[in-house]
């Protein structure tokens, strides 16, 4: 794995964490106007396989401005193409009464195939860059080929283009990122990919006021974020803000941009750093204690909605939560992210924040001691925010597990767990007569473990997603909420969508 790709997912347990890293204040920047459009990379940490495509018909054009394709077709961009290459040797027929001139030419033809045939006839040619249309040949039909990337340009004739999955509008580039690895580029208009970021960052159905909650901390994000890349402007996913196209739009995100048009949130006029997550378990923290600077607007504030939470089927898990590793496990886990201390014998929380959040544990194992700082517990233990106890659970003990609970289940077979019983329910006719037993559940004898128990979901800086839903439904505008979770802000019109 490359070192980029580690340090990316660090990266990624924030929203951003570059310009508070870095020393340089948002604050310290004038407003910026809100751009017209915005490229955003939506292939992640790179890829070496682009498939795109169009709902309607695309136009392929490269950088000089060749026309490479326009049509219909689906179009494959990859890296490292390999093929066999092989010469083919056609053999002569037999023939009676040819001249013995021939007879020799026929012989030595022969003889140069048994010779092709002692030597390896295939060779493995390996193209760096292809680009090539998919046209009934599951391996594509070559259209350019070169020994470095090259830029590609796609736009849709009508309809949407698609890539990976997903349709977007605008246009989509094949290009490098700032390490020179091949990524797809989409620029879109700024109020579309905003539409598309509130819904992919929160519910589109949740009330009105958080939307337009989001939509101004969304477009403050992106208006302090331009200009950090040679071909793109912002990340497509976590490491920035979510966006995923058209696939996360609606009529009520679009709503929410309209009625917000040109805001953003400032800090004595300039647009401030407006970090969020999803949900801060009840408290959010001081700037300082995750990322490097202390930001005046980006204080600890209760945060007493995030329990709402609880009571969503998909998000309950962000409200509270727990992770189980047996200490093998736990040693395995730790030393495949970098931190290797052989098997733990214990986990220290030896510094928490005022809100509860581990700012620096400590892992004893039985081959070195570790510390982990700051908001890097998330990565290293695998959780789901700062805000955790971690306790070393002796065995020995039982639990009782429903056969419906499929992920409490699942759990035991990871941990190891032995099955030492099996639990029945009754089963009655229409008349309550016993006609028979079927499964209920399973008990266990659980294994000594690390339990780590948490509450919230990402980082706990600035507006927390849930809190702000809660907010709303008890009646605060958008105003409001982003006032309590960015201390000491004012809303300004910066001008543009």
């Amino acid at each position: 794995m490359k070192r980029r790709m580690v340090l990316a997912r660090l990266i990624s347990l924030a929203l951003a964490v570059a310009p508070l890293a870095n020393g340089a204040p948002a604050s310290a920047a004038p407003p910026l106007a809100v751009p017209a459009a915005v490229r955003v990379n939506v292939a992640g940490l790179g890829t070496s396989y682009a498939e795109i495509g169009s709902t309607g018909t695309l136009t392929a054009t490269a950088d000089d401005g060749r026309v490479l394709y326009s049509g219909g077709s689906r179009t494959l961009t990859r890296r490292n193409v390999r093929r066999a290459e092989g010469a083919v040797v056609q053999l002569p027929p037999a023939i009676d009464g040819i001249s013995p001139e021939d007879r020799e030419s026929r012989l030595e033809i022969l003889r140069e195939a048994r010779r092709v045939a002692l030597e390896p006839a295939v060779h493995i040619v390996t193209t760096p860059f292809e680009f090539a249309l998919l046209q009934g040949d599951p391996l594509g039909t070559a259209v350019i080929s070169d020994t470095k990337i090259r830029p590609i340009r796609f736009v849709a004739n009508f309809g949407y283009l698609n890539f990976n999955g997903r349709l977007f509008r605008g246009t989509l580039e094949v290009t490098t990122d700032d390490e020179g690895d091949m990524i797809v580029v989409n620029t879109v208009p700024t109020g579309d990919y905003l539409a598309s970021v509130i819904g992919a960052e929160e519910p589109s159905t949740w009330h009105p006021e958080a939307l337009a909650a989001q939509a101004i901390a969304a477009r403050t994000y992106l208006v302090t974020h331009l200009r950090r890349h040679e071909h793109y402007d912002i990340e497509g996913d976590t490491r920035d803000q979510a966006y995923e196209g058209l696939g996360s739009e609606a009529d009520s995100t679009r709503r929410a941009i309209d009625r917000t048009t040109g805001l953003v949130a400032t800090y004595r006029g300039a647009p401030i750093e407006a970090l969020y997550s999803a949900n801060a378990g009840g408290m959010t923290e001081d700037s300082e204690n995750v990322f490097a600077n202390a930001l005046p607007y980006l204080r600890s504030v209760p945060s007493p909605g995030d329990d709402l939470a609880k009571d969503s089927g998909w998000g309950r898990t962000s409200w509270e939560w727990n992770r189980e590793f047996t200490a093998p496990q736990l040693g395995a886990y730790l030393a495949s992210r970098g931190l290797n201390v052989g098997i733990p014998q214990r986990v220290e929380l030896v510094q928490v924040t005022n809100a509860g959040r581990v700012v620096k544990a400590r892992v004893i194992g039985d081959q070195g001691t570790r510390d982990i700082g700051k908001d890097a517990s998330r990565y290293y233990f695998g959780l789901k925010s700062g805000l955790f106890t971690a306790d070393l659970v002796r065995g020995g003990g039982t639990e009782w597990v429903s056969y419906r609970d499929t992920v409490r289940l699942y759990d035991m077979d990871v941990l190891g767990a032995d099955r030492i019983a099996t639990t029945y329910e009754r089963t009655l006719n229409s008349d309550r007569e016993l006609v028979g037993f079927k499964e209920s559940g399973y008990v266990y004898r659980l294994p000594d473990r690390f339990v780590f128990n948490g509450r919230g979901f990402g980082h706990g800086v600035g507006m927390s997603q849930w809190g702000a839903q809660s907010m709303a439904l008890r009646g605060s505008d958008y105003e409001q909420i982003l006032k309590h979770y960015y201390q000491g802000i004012a809303l300004m019109n910066v001008g543009g969508p």
